[in-house]
This record gives C-alpha cells, structure tokens and sequence, in this order.
C-alpha cells in the first residue's frame, strides 16, 4: 500500500468520492472485488491529486482477512475526482457569497488547478481589497468542501459591485465643522463591494465633522469623519452617581474634552476633589461606584 503522485501515469485509476475505499466503489473497474461484501474497506481515500495504489499482495491479505476468496487482481489504484473551476460556476458562487441582492461580478483570474468534488465557499472575511477606486478589485479566498470534512483552498480575482444608496457631499464639506442636512445629497450608486464603504443614510453623517474638507459631489466616508465633543473642557456637566440602588447627582466641571463613552476627569467645585466619569452624553456624565458589602453601613 502506498501514495503515489501525479508522475504514476501508466496506471488508469479508479474514481471514488468517498473518504474510504470500499469494494462497491471498485467492483465494476476491478471483476475479482465483486465477490467481496459491498461494504469492505480497503483504506482511506487519498487526498486531491494524489493516487494509492493497491498491490496484490495486499489485496490477498484483506481478502484472506475477509475470509472472501478471490484470485489475484491486477493492481490498480484510486483517486479522488478533481476538475477545473467552472467559470459561471465560481461566479455564481461569488455572487451568492457576496449576500447582496442587486450585485455584478467580474472575474479576472482564479485558481486554475483541478479541484475536487464539492461546494464552493467563500467566507467574506477572506475578501481583500486591492484599491479604493471605482475599478477595485478583491482577491477572495475560498475553499471546496469535500468528504466528511475535507476544504481544498481556492481563490479569485474579481470586481464585485452592487447597487446600494450613497451619500454624497451637496457642497465642499469644511474640516472641522459639524456637518448639516442641507449640505448631502442620496442617491443610489454602483459601488465595489469591498474596501471602504461611504454612508448609506444622512443619519450616519449628520452632525460628524470630516477631519479634512470633502469635495462637493464626493462620497463621505464614515472613516473620514469624527463624533463631535459631547462635553469640553470647563464645561459644567450633571453626574449621576450610582452604587447599588443607592442614586446621587451632583454638578462638576469638566477636565477634558470628551465623546459618548470616554472617561474624563470632573471636579466637583465644592470640595475641589477630582475624580473620573463617563460622558454619557451633552453635559452629562455618570460614575458607577461598587455597592457596599451587605450589612455595612
């Protein structure tokens, strides 16, 4: 028993799908195995593009195993049928990995190797983006799910474009200066999938402020843009203070600019203490403290 590789070219090999080789598989292609119980396995199945041969030694053996008379067979061997990827194939597969309903795939170039048997998958997060421009292409890696739990790796080159809404800047969009509804305009544009995304509704993009100036008629991109200050510096904010069921409130004045979410340092004007909070929102901040043990006071 042995593997041989793709150089065992005088030996025609039987096709079998399965992860074991058993005598149905071989019965037709090799007459002495139709004695034995359609059931018998002989070994594993090779992987794709490999080749086993069984020699008549062996095959004595398994047959003096089996109890099953035979005379000797030829030797013969088995492999795995593989094939090329089928173009429209591999691009309705792209198509549905992309889960989007109005989307066009152009292939480039894919993997041109043969390929075994099965589905073809394409995890979105295998999707590279070549470019930002409108002729982006993607690589995406994917792979063939054989057998019980085989994945043979595959890959393709593509632009992949769906139809999707787009918000675009009305005017010349000023860096650092909140954004207004007046100044976008929506429309549903063709756009590659991948890469970075613009905003698909004005409630993204209203109120941020572009670090840099957008020119008008440029799609706004939401990684182009930062949240605005909820509080600044100096600011008097209202804390709700919370430990258990116990509730305080007290006024301070900030020590920092802060967005939703941040922790920034409030001093509280009537003892001159300091201490940090989290804005939660304009002029507003909280402070969750641990509830004391129970039973002490």
């Amino acid at each position: 028993m042995m593997l041989a590789l793709g150089f065992w070219t005088a030996m025609a090999c039987v096709p079998v799908e399965g992860d074991r080789v058993v005598a149905r598989d071989l019965a037709a292609a090799v007459p002495a195995l139709a004695q034995w119980p359609p059931d018998t396995e002989l070994g594993f199945t090779p992987a794709p593009g490999l080749r086993r041969v069984f020699r008549s030694a062996e095959l004595q053996r398994l047959a003096r195993r089996q109890g099953v008379p035979t005379e000797p067979p030829a030797e013969f061997c088995v492999e795995r049928p593989t094939a090329p990827l089928v173009p429209e194939v591999l691009q309705a597969s792209l198509a549905a990995a992309a889960g989007e309903p109005h989307v066009r795939v152009q292939l480039l170039d894919w993997s041109r190797y043969p390929v075994p048997q099965g589905p073809l998958e394409f995890p979105r997060a295998s999707a590279v983006s070549e470019g930002t421009g409108t002729e982006t292409a993607v690589l995406w890696k994917g792979f063939v799910r054989y057998g019980e739990h085989g994945r043979f790796t595959i890959w393709a080159r593509a632009r992949i474009e769906v139809r999707a809404p787009q918000v675009s800047a009305g005017e010349e969009l000023a860096a650092g200066r909140p954004i207004q509804p007046g100044q976008l305009r929506l429309a549903t544009v063709t756009r590659p999938l991948f890469g970075p995304q613009p905003a698909g509704t004005a409630g993204e993009v209203v109120g941020r402020i572009p670090r840099r100036p957008v020119p008008a008629g440029a799609p706004v991109y939401l990684n182009q843009l930062d949240v605005p200050w909820a509080v600044h510096s100096g600011d008097p904010v209202t804390v709700q203070v919370t430990s258990g069921l116990a509730h305080l409130r007290l006024e301070g004045i900030a020590g920092g600019d802060g967005r939703r979410g941040d922790l920034i340092p409030v001093r509280n004007p009537v003892t001159g203490k300091t201490f940090r909070a989290r804005v939660e929102g304009t002029g507003n901040a909280a402070v969750d403290l641990p509830a004391a043990p129970s039973g002490e006071k």
